[in-house]
């Protein structure tokens, strides 16, 4: 995992371009851009390079006693054993504590869309904005909101309700997977983004030869919620012969004592900055993204996306995917044996299979040939960031021409 720049998300929510342009994004949401991971270095890039809009990022930078008793009494409770108690209490707020944040009144411009992201309570607040000044409402569904906070099971329900509604009210819908589409059901307007990768350097594909008789398989990612998986992987393969799996990620919920052998060993690495991480990348053989088979998770697993998948496309190299039939990578794989699927959650069954990808030339190279076609198709930076761009100033265009006609009419 490579850290681009580690900043605040604040910070990096400032560093985001205003263009003298009437189109504008005003962001509403708990998942703020940020150069960091998961969905905020994605929301990073895509607002990064909207260099035709102006974009507005309303956080919530109260700290301390700035915010309101209740909001306190919430936080101080997270840090306790009564964290679900706080949970349930958020999900109660709605989102309210957002209220004394938001413009009291929109600027008038017709080409403003509210963006926000389906997690976290800051979603709530930005379809109340939106409503409110009858802006258009863009909503990112990167995962299964409702499933993920500890909260009692009469308001994860609640979640569940106001998740789905949220999908139906929003004017565009953004979902990161077919799973995600398909759970949330019919739209007007929902198209399905993969997760938006980095660009690498022009030339970085051309070194793709298997370069010893071991296959060098590369992880990088979540070692929390992973780590029991990776951790069993890692006890099995290695003094593997023909096999070596590196993992790199912060925090990996081991033993103290196998953290240290695996660092000993040089099969575990933490943050690096993003040139040698890329180094990095260029020594793999095989990469490896992994779901989880915790029949608990089934519903997360069958609408989220990996955006590894989408990063480790990039290097034209084999993807392994290692998770149950049902997950979303798995099914995308389907469609035209684009990756090495492996669903069996036995870490002996894996390490069989990569053993048997080692002594495959072909099939090495079809798998390569796959993911680099998926790098330069679906998972292309410029299409989908093109595609996001797009799907905005088509809600702002229709937002437009609907203010435009209602106007003539009430002149009529």
């Amino acid at each position: 995992m490579s850290a681009e720049s580690p900043t605040a998300a604040l910070d990096a929510a400032a560093q985001i371009p205003a263009v003298m342009n009437p189109r504008e994004i005003v962001l509403i949401s708990s998942v703020l851009p940020a150069p960091t991971s998961a969905g905020e270095i994605i929301l990073h890039r895509h607002l990064s390079q909207a260099q035709d809009w102006n974009v507005s990022v309303i956080a919530d930078r109260r700290r301390g006693s700035e915010l309101s008793l209740p909001t306190r009494v919430v936080k101080r409770l997270y840090r306790t054993r009564f964290r679900r108690w706080a949970g349930s209490l958020d999900v109660l707020a709605h989102g309210r504590r957002w209220d004394i944040l938001l413009p009291s009144r929109a600027d008038g411009n017709h080409r403003t869309v509210v963006l926000t992201v389906a997690h976290g309570d800051g979603c709530w607040a930005a379809r109340r904005f939106a409503r409110k000044h009858s802006l258009p409402l863009a909503t990112i569904f990167h995962d299964w909101w409702p499933d993920i906070p500890e909260v009692h099971a009469p308001c994860r329900r609640v979640l569940d309700r106001r998740f789905r509604q949220l999908y139906r009210d929003s004017d565009l819908a953004l979902c990161v997977s077919d799973g995600m589409r398909h759970a949330l059901g019919r739209h007007a307007n929902s198209r399905v983004l993969y997760p938006l990768p980095s660009s690498l350097p022009s030339g970085f594909r051309l070194n793709a030869e298997n370069r010893s008789s071991q296959l060098q398989v590369l992880y990088s990612g979540n070692l929390y919620d992973y780590g029991d998986m990776l951790g069993a992987l890692l006890a099995h393969v290695q003094d593997h012969p023909t096999v070596r799996l590196q993992v790199r990620g912060p925090n990996p919920n081991w033993p103290a004592d196998f953290q240290a052998e695996m660092r000993g060993r040089g099969l575990w690495f933490d943050f690096v900055p993003r040139a040698e991480f890329i180094q990095w990348l260029n020594s793999a053989d095989a990469f490896l993204v992994v779901m989880s088979f915790d029949a608990r998770l089934r519903r997360r697993m069958e609408t989220s996306f990996p955006s590894k998948l989408t990063e480790f496309a990039q290097v034209g190299r084999p993807l392994v995917i290692w998770g149950p039939e049902y997950c979303s990578a798995v099914q995308w794989a389907r469609g035209g044996d684009r990756a090495y699927c492996v669903t069996d959650e036995r870490p002996a069954a894996l390490v069989a299979a990569l053993a048997a990808l080692q002594r495959s030339p072909q099939r090495c190279a079809h798998y390569g040939v796959a993911a680099l076609e998926a790098a330069t198709r679906e998972f292309d930076p410029a299409l989908l960031q093109r595609e996001f761009v797009d799907a905005l100033a088509e809600l702002t265009h229709a937002a437009a021409q609907a203010r435009l006609a209602h106007g003539q009419a009430g002149r009529n």
